[in-house]
């Protein structure tokens, strides 16, 4: 009878125990059941822009399948493709970007990981010259559609030979008669080397800056002396015989009779960069009349006044043909050609010059 007491009495705590167990167990498994059929939430970036998004893959690998996005073996992707996912992860994509690099006369296209111009270089094996030029620059931020452009900046020294124009120079000289001339001494061009500061870019001239000038042959002026004391008249009243046919004028140690004479004549002077031409455009360097213009020889003129093709002497600058015209060339205005844009500047504005018109042939 004991026994089935005590029998009777653990039995009771049993019950009481297991009914207490339950109670406690149903609502947890219920409760763990149903986070486990709850969405992971993720963060996930892609090429540097998030988002957090709800999931229930079980992997980084079906994350990925799951929004239809592809991995190759240029992409960076953190973590691994086989991790298990947990609620509050982050997912980081990084894919590889083709950008075209224009450089040496090439374009390169370049797989990258890198979001911005060094670093697309860098990874591409270009390296630059102290002087390269590259466009957009070294710290740009770029997008898929970014091109970028390397330009080969080159300084180099030339020389040039170049001719010095001589002048010619008319000195009064009482001992003469008006209306006769004298040549003193021979005009003759003078040489010399200009040495050129050049810089290129892929091989075209963008600039060059004038650095010295040395005189190989000094050039001599043409000095004509001008008769200024009067004409005596003979004993009939008549006057004396002149010496130079009438209309005939000696200039540059040669004579000639000249179509017309320009008086008030205002001279300016322009280069290749100032012929409103970009530098590597065919006409670059191009008169109107479709050859290369030279300095000592080409001149800019309006062709009412002075036809193209024809040959002038100018005092104080020598003989020059016109070759070219300008939009601000008109009337008795002449524009000279020069080397440069400095020899420009340096020759300025020259007022009330005379102007000896030719015609088609060089005396």
């Amino acid at each position: 009878m004991e026994l089935r007491r005590m029998w009777e009495r653990y039995k009771n705590r049993g019950l009481v125990l297991f009914g207490t167990l339950a109670l406690i167990l149903v609502p947890m498994i219920g409760y763990f059941s149903a986070q486990a059929t709850q969405p992971k939430m993720v963060t996930f970036t892609l090429d540097g822009k998030s988002q957090t998004v709800g999931t229930k893959a079980d992997t980084v690998e079906q994350f990925l399948a799951e929004r239809n996005v592809t991995v190759t073996e240029r992409d960076s992707l953190q973590p691994t493709p086989e991790t298990k996912l947990t609620s509050g992860i982050y997912i980081t994509l990084d894919t590889s970007w083709t950008i075209p690099v224009q450089v040496d006369g090439q374009k390169k296209m370049i797989h990258t990981l890198s979001r911005d111009v060094a670093g697309v270089l860098k990874d591409g094996n270009i390296a630059l010259g102290e002087l390269d030029r590259v466009e957009p620059a070294l710290g740009t931020a770029l997008s898929k559609e970014s091109a970028i452009q390397v330009k080969r900046v080159a300084v180099q020294m030339v020389q040039e030979e170049e001719r010095v124009t001589f002048q010619e120079i008319r000195k009064n000289d009482s001992t003469l008669t008006k209306g006769n001339t004298k040549v003193l001494q021979n005009g003759q061009e003078g040489k010399a080397i200009a040495h050129y500061k050049l810089v290129t870019e892929d091989g075209v001239e963008v600039s060059r800056e004038l650095v010295k000038r040395d005189v190989i042959t000094v050039k001599k002026d043409h000095v004509v002396a001008v008769g200024t004391a009067a004409v005596a008249r003979l004993d009939d009243g008549s006057q004396p015989v002149m010496v130079a046919s009438a209309g005939m004028v000696s200039r540059g140690g040669k004579a000639f009779r000249p179509k017309k004479v320009l008086n008030g004549v205002t001279l300016t002077a322009y280069s290749p960069a100032g012929g409103g031409k970009p530098v590597n455009s065919p006409g670059y360097g191009r008169t109107a009349t479709g050859v290369k213009a030279q300095a000592g020889h080409t001149i800019a003129v309006d062709p009412k006044v002075i036809p193209l093709g024809w040959w002038v002497f100018i005092d104080g600058v020598g003989y020059r043909r016109a070759e070219d015209v300008g939009g601000a060339v008109r009337g008795n205005k002449i524009d000279v050609f020069v080397s440069t844009n400095a020899e420009a500047v340096q020759f300025g504005r020259k007022r009330n010059r005379t102007v000896y018109v030719i015609g088609p042939q060089k005396p």
